[in-house]
């Protein structure tokens, strides 16, 4: 008994004279991980969701909707495009707010302003008010996503946030696997499509399939209004005792022990702040303070490491958000090959079988009647196979990342997938298609997990969300890219976005060793 109270004057005493951020680390130590985090986690997970939905949505609906909305493969292409679009316009801005006021309100308002779009969403008539309203939803997007991660790891203890991190790094699997399942669920059920005021209003099943996605922007709505402040926010913005407060709230959730127990009594600063707290500063003053944080963007180190991975997420993001997005639309195809051929044959003589673009397939005694590829149950069960293989690299990657470090590991991800894209070329079943592609994408989405990892490490508290909104930025720009190319390149040959594909993760894995190595960087958590 003796000890323990040593032990906590102890902590106390450090907590008065080190650095104020490793006193938290401690704190968030002595808070342990238990109930808050779950909650935070499900939160997170809730809010994956709806970003994932967003963005993929679309995918899904394309070959059922193609001719309720007349689209082309060109119109897929930009449909597909148009959450990237709304994100890139307002991304910069958002990361430059959510570093001046704090995680939890962006979370707050852009998971309600993307139930709301969603509602809109699922209301759709036309292929332009879709469009539209896609493009609305992608800011609001844009919003949330910024800070997901961000707070996440701000509430973690640094012994096991790469762990979940990771895990985090597999809500989009989940994500996919429940989507999968929720489009077999729903888009197949034609008896739903409903005709009101003379056919002036139609709701057809993919409307109904929108207005449920939607839910899951509404709980996390719930879930982030239950849930306070990141307490390495409320700190660096000079906020101790706020900081504190949290702590003492998550240690109480966590241990059930009273919050008067908590051993940590303060968390002072070792250098003054610049402004004085205990005032009010209105919104004009705080925007001006940030503007001086943003001053270290011209860092040297800051620069270069801005540049890498800027570089480094676009080639993912363009070539991974493209395949996994057209992924329903070619599994439909290669589908629909084998059920008129009664066979299955070379990738590249399935993929070519469209139909003419699926927007011609006409009657031929009625052809002012579209006839819709509408997708099977091989469909749904491919882009489930694709978010559990995800799942399973994703944790895989969790465990061997202790082992042989992040920059190993992308390396021979990297590696592997451009040999999984050449590989399709040699394909001759529906079976190996759909296990290769899901291949790729799940390594390169165990890529994107541990590029993530890197990059709320490696930069400081203040500018984590500003430099995690402009490397998005540059991401999504890398998305709308990729799903307006993806149909050219498969004009120019069944191969070419592939090919392209390989090539591009040959590069990335070549930039692999300019790296930071988090060992070092991380020894003390963050600054």
């Amino acid at each position: 008994m003796n000890l323990n109270i040593e032990s906590q004057n102890e902590v106390t005493e450090n907590s008065e004279q080190t650095d104020p951020m490793i006193v938290l680390e401690e704190a968030l130590t002595l808070c342990k991980f238990g109930k808050f985090h779950l909650r935070l986690l499900f939160a997170s997970f809730c809010a994956i969701m709806a970003a994932i939905s967003v963005v993929t949505t679309s995918s899904f609906i394309l070959p059922i909707a193609e001719c309720d909305l007349n689209m082309d493969m060109m119109l897929k292409g930009w449909l597909n495009s148009m959450p990237f679009v709304g994100q890139i316009g307002v991304s910069l801005f958002v990361g430059f707010l959510v570093d001046t006021f704090g995680r939890r309100i962006f979370l707050i308002t852009g998971n309600l302003g993307i139930f709301i779009t969603g509602l809109l969403e699922g209301t759709s008539q036309t292929y332009w008010m879709l469009v539209i309203v896609k493009m609305l939803q992608g800011i609001a997007m844009s919003i949330t996503y910024a800070a997901i991660s961000t707070m996440l790891s701000e509430f973690i203890q640094k012994e096991l946030r790469d762990r979940i991190l990771l895990i985090f790094g597999g809500f989009m699997s989940i994500s996919i696997i429940v989507l999968s399942l929720m489009s077999w669920a729903i888009l197949p059920q034609t008896q739903l499509n409903i005709s009101l005021w003379n056919g002036y209003f139609e709701i057809h099943s993919w409307n109904i399939y929108l207005y449920v996605c939607s839910i899951w922007s509404f709980l996390a709505f719930i879930m982030y209004y239950t849930l306070p402040e990141s307490p390495k926010f409320l700190l660096s913005d000079g906020h101790n005792e706020k900081a504190l407060d949290v702590l003492k709230y998550i240690y109480h959730e966590n241990t059930g022990k009273p919050i008067d127990t908590f051993p940590i009594k303060h968390l002072k600063c070792g250098i003054p702040n610049k402004l004085d707290r205990d005032k009010k500063i209105n919104f004009k003053k705080q925007i001006v303070n940030s503007l001086f944080e943003v001053k270290h963007l011209v860092d040297k180190v800051v620069v270069y490491r801005l540049i890498l991975m800027c570089g480094m997420t676009f080639v993912y993001l363009s070539t991974y958000t493209c395949l996994r997005l057209w992924y329903p639309q070619i599994s439909t195809t290669v589908e629909h090959y084998y059920n008129d051929h009664g066979y299955s044959s070379r990738f590249c003589e399935m993929i070519n079988y469209r139909n003419n673009q699926s927007i011609s397939n006409a009657d031929v005694t009625h052809p002012d009647i579209c006839e819709p590829q509408v997708s099977g149950s091989e469909t749904y069960m491919n882009s489930m196979l694709l978010g559990i293989t995800g799942l399973v690299f994703v944790g895989v990657a969790s465990v061997l990342v202790h082992w042989v470090g992040h920059r190993l590991l992308i390396f021979v991800v990297q590696l592997s997938c451009a040999a999984c894209a050449s590989s399709l070329y040699y394909t001759n079943s529906s079976t190996q298609i759909a296990f290769l592609i899901s291949f790729i994408c799940a390594f390169k989405q165990a890529n994107g997990s541990l590029q993530s990892n890197i990059l709320v490490r490696i930069f400081p508290t203040k500018l984590r969300a500003l430099t995690f909104s402009i490397v998005m930025i540059v991401g999504r720009l890398g998305s709308l890219l990729g799903n307006i190319l993806f149909p050219i390149l498969l004009e120019m040959g069944c191969m070419a976005p592939f090919l392209t594909l390989s090539v591009a993760s040959l590069c990335q894995a070549s930039v692999v060793y300019f790296l930071p190595d988090l060992n070092e960087e991380n020894k003390t958590g963050d600054k």
